[in-house]
C-alpha cells in the first residue's frame, strides 16, 4: 500500500481561494448611507459620475444618469431614489 502511496500519490496545492466576488455582499448587510461625490479639480462643486445601478444591464431601459450622491462605503455612485435602496437591498438590482 505504502508503495502505490508512493508512486501515485501527488501532493495538494494550497487553495487560492477561487475567482474574487465581482458584488460586494457587504452592501447587502451593514448600513450605508449617501454622500456627496466629493469636488475634482476639473469638474469643481458640480462633480457627477454615472450611478451604477441605473448602469446595470438588468433594467428593461440602460441609461447614463447622472448623480451627484454615492454610498461612501462602497465607493459608488448612485441616484438617492430608487437606485440607492435597490442596490443595498437587492442582490440582483
Amino acid at each position: 500500500m505504502r508503495e502505490l502511496l508512493e508512486v501515485h500519490h501527488t501532493t495538494r496545492r494550497p487553495s487560492t481561494g477561487g475567482r474574487p466576488a465581482a458584488d460586494n455582499p457587504l452592501r447587502l448587510t451593514a448600513w450605508h448611507f449617501p454622500c456627496k461625490v466629493p469636488p475634482t479639480a476639473a469638474q469643481g462643486s458640480h462633480t457627477r459620475r454615472h450611478c451604477k445601478v441605473c448602469l446595470s444591464g438588468t433594467r428593461i431601459s440602460k441609461q447614463r444618469k447622472l448623480t451627484k450622491y454615492m454610498c461612501l462605503a462602497c465607493d459608488t455612485p448612485l441616484c438617492i431614489s430608487p437606485c440607492f435602496e435597490e442596490y443595498h437591498m437587492l442582490k440582483h438590482y
